[in-house]
């Protein structure tokens, strides 16, 4: 990776915003392995009435999320990583308790990322179990949790900007599930692709914190 490259990657980080679902599975990388996630999330509420109202009040409103990681292994168990979420970067770590050779993964992940506009850290952690489907599939669930301003539920001032002095703090959560497609596996017959995105990734997150009933649907792309 150029290192010019390396400022366009970190204003992507700092200026976009993910706030529910880690958007990865349960694997780690494996030692050495370099990794950069890019994703989009998109809300969808189960009812027009309820869409209308939330774009009307801005209530228990979510918008369309961009999310972004940089990740290396930094063992073959531990990743290390800088990830984007809630209007703001940082860095995250994530623990793979079980053989990273076996079929069935179980990870932890925790962030600590920097809100920027409101000057606060949002903690977040995230529980995840994997089972690869053949070589090239994982299927994951997971549960995720965190504390921080209420993204969903942000005021506007006088001149219709975001109010961030006045946001509240709130515990957020949500469960998700998903799968990950390899399309440059180790040893298959597209492991010399380098112009082939390593993988996509497909993922639905519930959250468990809003009153409005809404599903979120999530794709990502790594390289």
């Amino acid at each position: 990776m150029s290192r010019p490259a390396l400022p366009l990657i970190f204003a992507a980080l700092l200026f976009s915003s993910c706030y529910y679902g880690a958007m990865q599975g349960a694997r780690t990388l494996g030692k050495g392995h370099i990794n950069l996630t890019g994703g989009v999330t998109l809300p969808a509420y189960f009812s027009t009435a309820d869409k209308r109202e939330a774009e009307s009040s801005r209530e228990d409103y979510l918008e369309v999320y961009p999310a972004f990681s940089f990740a290396i292994g930094a063992t073959d168990r531990v990743d290390l990583a800088v990830t984007s979420f809630g209007y703001g970067v940082g860095p995250s770590v994530k623990y793979a308790f079980l053989n990273p050779e076996g079929a069935t993964a179980v990870s932890a992940l925790l962030d600590m990322n920097f809100v920027v506009p409101a000057q606060v850290m949002m903690p977040r952690l995230s529980l995840c179990v994997g089972r690869l489907v053949g070589q090239d599939l994982e299927a994951f669930a997971g549960v995720d949790v965190g504390y921080g301003p209420d993204l969903a539920n942000i005021p506007k001032t006088e001149g219709d900007t975001f109010d961030w002095d006045n946001v509240d703090n709130t515990l957020f959560s949500c469960v998700r599930a998903g799968c990950r497609y390899e399309l440059r596996p180790p040893g298959g017959a597209n492991a010399e692709k380098k112009w082939l995105p390593e993988a996509v990734m497909f993922q639905f997150s519930i959250p468990l914190d809003l009153s409005r009933s809404m599903i979120l649907a999530g794709i990502g792309v790594s390289y």
